[in-house]
């Protein structure tokens, strides 16, 4: 049989890996209603129904699941070839290749932010435009906090939220003692946007009154590591917004007691086709730092 268009097909992929016509519109900058007819035509084409339609969702069948999974996996192989042939061959050869990536604040601005000169010094002609706002569908990629852990062809999971408590080096031969979990309660807390994260940690720990003396609720984490750092209070950390201040020494782990949160960072890929040149050096630099992260704060 003949192919079918290549819209067609292009449209079923991205609504697939994404789960969504809306996001699958927002990536191949569309309208829902055009992605919905170049699906129907594709369906028409193959004579079947690639997807259960439910109300506001769609669904793979295991025919459309297989064979979603197939056209990925084409497009990804057109696009690293072409990718490979526009940065070692012809006139493009070493021209600037840009990448535009989002960050969620946290994680750029307490970790990312000082390793990128690295990256810029590995490839030179990559060219970063990062952003802290924005829909992950309209980047090349996207680093991106989600509260509970997902999964799916578009998002990798790059490491779970793992909290622990951290505070100023002074606050340990502070008059206040530090010697158990049980002692944190007597501290002044600071808690990140809500108290319920320290709570559940001190639960885990077997504290059962988890009311602190005194303490401080605030919205954004570098003003949080600035505040435990000046002694103001210990803060409850994750392994990204800790490293570098305890790898200094301007902050301490009391405890080592570890636990993990129903949330993660993930790289999400909104792209299988039409990727910029430069997208899978940044992505494989990144997951580099993650693993090399991973092995310095311990994170199995």
């Amino acid at each position: 049989m003949a192919l079918p268009s290549l819209n067609g097909m292009r449209a079923f992929e991205a609504a697939a890996r994404l789960g969504s016509i809306k996001d699958a519109a927002e990536e191949l900058h569309l309208t829902p209603s055009a992605i919905s007819r170049h699906i129907r035509a594709l369906e028409r084409n193959l004579g079947q129904d690639l997807f259960e339609r439910g109300f506001r969702q769609i669904t793979p069948t295991i025919r459309g699941s297989y064979y979603a999974r197939s056209l990925s996996e084409a497009f990804e192989a057109i696009w690293r070839a072409t990718d490979d042939v526009s940065l070692t061959d012809g006139p493009g050869h070493g021209r600037t290749q840009r990448v535009r990536v989002l960050c969620v604040p946290v994680v750029l601005n307490l970790w990312l932010a000082d390793r990128l000169p690295n990256f810029r010094r590995l490839h030179p002609t990559v060219e970063l435009e990062i952003s802290t706002s924005g829909k992950p569908a309209n980047f090349d990629l996207a680093i991106v906090d989600e509260f509970v852990y997902k999964a799916g062809p578009a998002l990798t999971l790059l490491i779970p939220v793992v909290l622990t408590p951290v505070c100023a080096p002074s606050l340990l031969d502070g008059p206040v003692p530090l010697r158990s979990p049980a002692d944190l309660v007597n501290h002044h807390l600071i808690h990140e946007c809500e108290t319920m994260r320290w709570k559940r940690w001190l639960e885990q720990e077997g504290v059962s009154d988890t009311t602190p003396k005194s303490s401080t609720t605030l919205d954004d984490c570098t003003l949080i590591m600035r505040e435990a750092i000046n002694g103001a209070g210990i803060a409850l950390a994750d392994t990204m917004m800790a490293q570098d201040f305890l790898e200094q020494g301007k902050l301490v782990a009391p405890f080592r007691a570890r636990h993990t949160y129903p949330a993660g960072i993930y790289l999400h890929r909104p792209r299988s086709i039409g990727n910029k040149p430069g997208t899978s050096l940044f992505q494989d630099w990144l997951l580099s730092e993650v693993e090399d992260h991973k092995r310095v704060m311990a994170i199995t």
